[in-house]
């Protein structure tokens, strides 16, 4: 009686193992890409046609090991894909994210702003705080509407740069994402040379400099944007969209 059972368990697996085997010679049938034909022939090399071989006829156990070191490999192969295939699709989100992120006309004249945050809890971690959820850290937002009160034109720059070194801070985690970051900078820094016909490279760079003082205010945050760009930069060229979030020609001051 176990004698047959173990037949019948072996018979119903050779069942089972051909119907896959069939559906997998099917899905080959169906590829429409060069990527899927190439996955299939794959599959149908070292996946279906051994497992032909060792499911239905007879054969030796040196063939045996050869055919589980493949699928093995197989098997790894298929695990590194997957990951990367993940790895590729955080990469193009976060990239999109960045790309996004713009400053709003009601960021530039103050419509939400926040409240001055605690300054201890605020420096206790790269993203600090952001209450308003603009994007820009609240203590930085606050300084520039206090530097500048009165010019809605260097504030929607200087917000600009400010949320473009933020993004840096918060979402780089590989040579694209840093990039992207790094464009959204580039670009307000163009952005606040466009402030003012007048302004001379020094006093763009005195600019730069102050903004990145206020924002990169804690050797936390410096060593954050000094990691990402040891282990990440990378060369990029700069697009020529329209350099501003905001249009400065629309802001009367």
């Amino acid at each position: 009686m176990n004698e047959i059972f173990k037949k019948s368990l072996v018979s119903v697996g050779k069942i089972i193992v051909a119907i896959i085997l069939v559906y997998f010679t099917y899905l080959l049938l169906l590829v429409k890409t060069r990527g899927e034909l190439i996955f299939g022939i794959c599959l149908l090399i070292f996946i279906t046609i051994p497992t032909f071989f060792v499911v239905f006829l007879k054969t030796n156990k040196i063939f045996k090991i050869i055919y589980i070191v493949i699928l093995a490999l197989f098997v790894m192969g298929m695990v590194f894909a997957f990951y990367r295939a993940i790895k590729v699709d955080r990469t193009q989100s976060a990239v999109e994210f960045i790309n996004s992120q713009k400053i709003t006309l009601d960021d530039v004249m103050g419509k939400n702003l926040p409240p001055q945050p605690d300054q201890k809890l605020n420096d206790s971690t790269v993203a600090g705080i952001d209450v308003n959820k603009n994007g820009i850290r609240d203590d930085v937002e606050l300084a520039i509407f206090k530097k500048h009160p009165n010019s809605a034109r260097i504030r929607a720059a200087e917000l600009q740069y400010a949320k473009a070194l933020q993004l840096e801070l918060t979402q780089v985690f590989n040579s694209e994402t840093l990039v992207a970051a790094i464009i959204k900078e580039d670009l307000a820094y163009n952005c606040i040379g466009n402030t003012s016909a007048d302004l001379s490279l020094s006093a763009l760079n005195m600019i730069e400099k102050e903004l990145n003082d206020d924002i990169l205010n804690t050797s936390l945050r410096k060593n954050e944007q000094l990691n990402d760009l040891k282990k990440y930069m990378t060369s990029y060229s700069l697009p020529s969209s329209s350099h501003c979030d905001v249009e400065l020609s629309l802001l009367s001051d």
